[in-house]
């Protein structure tokens, strides 16, 4: 019974029922909201999560024997890039 009376209050009030291509506009317009929303929100989640990892790493640096690993995949690294990266 409440169910039904849901549905109609629902049926009332949607504006699209005789017009599904303003349905499938502000569905498409709202799937790329989100889509927006989540890139730009990833894209702030990732750049912060990275600035304090990369603060974090150069703190370890000096930390003698975390230290010692990071520079060596520094070194390597490094040496990667100056030759080139080579396809396989």
């Amino acid at each position: 019974m409440e169910d039904e009376k849901l549905l109609e209050a629902i049926e009332k009030v949607r504006r699209d029922k005789n017009d599904p291509w303003r349905y499938i506009l502000f569905t498409f317009l709202n799937g790329i909201a989100q889509g927006l929303g989540m890139a730009l929100g990833m894209t702030l989640f990732l750049g912060i999560v990275i600035y304090i990892l990369t603060k974090v790493l150069i703190s370890m640096i000096d930390f003698p024997i975390v230290g010692y690993y990071v520079g060596e995949l520094i070194k390597i690294m490094d040496a990667y890039i100056k030759g080139g990266a080579k396809l396989r």
